[in-house]
């Protein structure tokens, strides 16, 4: 039996949020690891550290993968024939 498909428009949605989610990590890992404007400093030597990583990883994950998501919708095809070719 195989497995039942997705519809192409919530595969279209969830790939461009998770892709919009990895970027804003890799940003926020950025600015961690470059230390910008001694962020990375002031992150690692709190005491509460994981909560830190957890609200800038929750807030870039939620801000990137609405705004990859916003963006990849605003630039789909009007109609129905050059959708089902994305």
């Amino acid at each position: 039996m195989a497995a039942p498909r997705i519809p192409k428009l919530i595969r279209f949605v969830v790939v461009n949020s998770v892709t919009g989610i990895l970027i804003g990590w890799l940003v926020a890992a950025g600015l961690i690891w470059f230390n910008v404007g001694g962020f990375g400093e002031l992150v690692w030597h709190s005491r509460q550290w994981m909560v830190a990583l957890f609200i800038l990883g929750m807030s870039f994950g939620v801000t990137f993968g609405f705004a990859f998501l916003a963006t990849a919708l605003m630039l789909l095809p009007g109609d129905k024939d050059r959708f089902d070719r994305v």
